[in-house]
């Protein structure tokens, strides 16, 4: 098998729901794991938001059945590393203090668990296509250490297709779809595709 271009990654909610959307095939177990190596899936994401539509979650049970993905809880973490879960406690609550909008179990929560346990247990990247992410890891998170977490957004994933040799039209298919109920900006996510993401060489 070739070697995927990340070693380690947790997957946010959106982004699944993102790779969902391309309904003619499930993308979500097709090219996750060509691209990611291990896959790691918090346990409040999972029960609590990877729910609608149901093959998402199908999808994130055929990676687990695989051995190519997991789901974590702080639970185990506090059993098996209770630094890490010290860690991840800290990390949770300092999140809750610089974004306020952040609600327990309700706004952006699984994206703080998640970011709290990929930085505990120093997975390098979390799978999201939240814009503002990375400026926030970087302001709040990470220290300019080898412990620092980094954002795949969608265009990385696209762009990691393509260096993986994969199906250009799938790609195409991705990442259209990911922008579905934007009409106003269809005519740009076609163009930003064809010129910027994967140009055919001439």
């Amino acid at each position: 098998m070739t070697e995927c271009i990340w070693k380690e990654a947790i997957l946010d909610t959106d982004f699944a729901l993102k790779l969902e959307k391309a309904k003619q095939f499930n993308a979500i177990e097709e090219y996750i794991p060509r691209l990611v190596h291990k896959l790691f899936v918090h346990q409040y994401v999972y029960e609590n938001e990877i729910l609608v539509p149901k093959r998402t979650k199908e999808q994130i049970n055929y990676l687990v059945n695989q051995g190519r993905a997991v789901i974590v809880d702080a639970q185990s973490l506090k059993i098996e590393n209770p630094l890490a879960a010290k860690i991840y406690q800290q990390t949770i609550t300092h999140l809750e203090k610089v974004a306020p909008e952040t609600r327990y179990k309700g706004k952006n929560w699984g994206e703080t668990v998640s970011i709290a346990y990929a930085r505990a247990t120093v997975i390098p990247f979390i799978i999201s296509d939240e814009s503002e992410l990375q400026l926030l890891l970087d302001e709040e998170v990470n220290s300019d250490s080898e412990t620092d977490l980094f954002v795949i957004r969608l265009r990385d994933f696209i762009i990691g297709m393509k260096d993986m040799g994969l199906k250009r039209k799938e790609a195409y298919i991705i990442w259209c779809a990911a922008h579905q109920g934007n009409k106003r900006i269809i005519e740009w996510v076609k163009r930003e595709f064809k010129e910027e993401l994967w140009p055919v060489d001439t």
